[in-house]
């Protein structure tokens, strides 16, 4: 049916049985890990033999009884992909940007004219993240880490970055639990921990090799009251930085007759900001708005207990209110989303605003029942 054609299964991904979720930070942490984004498609492999060129879906097909190929549907992706050597093998997602699988399936799942126009205006895109063969040589015993070195390379050595609809997935190293939660907030469908020294294992799913992270927890807590502003400004655009605070401190001169100032009893030089007797301050320091809500919950006796802060996901508005109108939610719930809920220490990780919940009484939200 598809002459040359290896057709390698796709590599399953596991994910962290229940009760195992607090290991993730321990996963994060150890080194043993690298991150890539998790996209919403459908997993498509390209192949190009010594005569032929391929793009199939981990599905098998009813008709043929092998793997559904779809090149036919994606011209543009199969022409971009023309310029790499034979016998190689790349694995991708198949995505809409802004779009979720059932969007894909409305182009792949049709018939290829049918696919063909309804890309007219707006083709659909390739997530490009392992490799398993190259220029002939297999790569499947080599480990995630060398295969997306290898990966990386080949898009570079191909400048395959000309094509806006082919992208790659970027390898992130550090502060991986603080990457999974930025991609989370934002929107996005997740995340996949790889382990670097892990080989490619067509069809099966080994426990502990490449790990997926898709949702969040959700809480309900109640506001306990706001977190003031930070006041030192630490970013680096001091030129065109609005927020500006007068020191009003004691002034000096230093043996070269540069003037200097104290700032909370630090002596400073004051034009290295440019403006001799201001230092710069932040933003919600300067407006004087509050920036987090303290977030807790109550304890079995009808106490009150803090649990800890939340900022992400207020939004402009919400803390100028809060601020002008603190006694309107104090003792409100919110609904939060987090990376995760740790159980036994009553914690949470990466926390961000949802919603607020005026139809559940603070009463309901009991550490006791949260934790469980």
């Amino acid at each position: 049916m598809y002459p040359e054609a290896k057709m390698i299964d796709a590599m399953k991904v596991w994910k962290l049985p229940a009760g195992k979720e607090s290991m993730l930070s321990e996963m994060c942490e150890n080194g043993e890990y690298f991150l890539e984004e998790k996209i919403d498609g459908y997993w498509y492999e390209y192949e190009k033999t010594d005569n032929y060129a391929y793009l199939f879906s981990r599905n098998t097909s009813v008709t043929t009884g092998t793997l559904s190929e779809k090149s036919a549907n994606v011209p543009h992706i199969m022409e971009a992909l023309a310029c790499l050597p034979q016998n190689t093998i790349i694995i991708g997602e198949i995505y809409y940007p802004g779009g979720t699988s059932k969007t894909v399936t409305s182009v792949m799942g049709c018939l290829p004219a049918e696919a063909i126009k309804r890309q007219k205006d707006n083709p659909i895109h390739y997530y490009i993240h392992d490799i398993i063969e190259y220029d002939g040589v297999n790569l499947m015993d080599e480990g995630a880490e060398s295969r997306y070195s290898i990966l990386e390379a080949v898009w570079n050595k191909h400048n395959l970055e000309q094509y806006d609809f082919l992208r790659l997935a970027v390898k992130v190293d550090t502060d991986l639990e603080a990457e999974i939660s930025r991609i989370l907030k934002s929107g996005g469908e997740g995340a996949v921990l790889k382990k670097r020294d892990y080989p490619y294992t067509p069809g099966k799913r080994p426990a502990w090799s490449t790990i997926k992270i898709k949702q969040m927890d959700s809480i309900d807590l109640v506001c306990m009251g706001f977190c003031p502003p930070t006041k030192e400004y630490t970013g680096k655009e001091l030129e065109t930085w609005p927020y500006w605070e007068h020191a009003l401190e004691e002034w000096e001169n230093d043996i070269d007759g540069e003037v200097k100032i104290k700032i909370d009893g630090v002596q400073t030089d004051v034009c290295q900001y440019g403006k001799p007797g201001w230092y710069p301050i932040t933003k919600y320091y300067y407006l004087g708005w509050y920036t987090a809500i303290k977030i807790g919950a109550y304890d079995d006796n009808g106490n009150l207990i803090e649990l800890g802060t939340v900022s992400s996901g207020l939004t402009e508005v919400m803390k100028m209110d809060m601020t002008c109108q603190p006694d309107h939610y104090l003792g409100e719930v919110c609904s939060l989303d987090c990376m995760s809920i740790d159980k036994k220490e009553h914690t949470l990780r990466h926390p961000a605003f949802k919603s607020w919940r005026p139809d559940k009484d603070a009463k309901d939200c009991v550490i006791s029942e949260i934790f469980t």
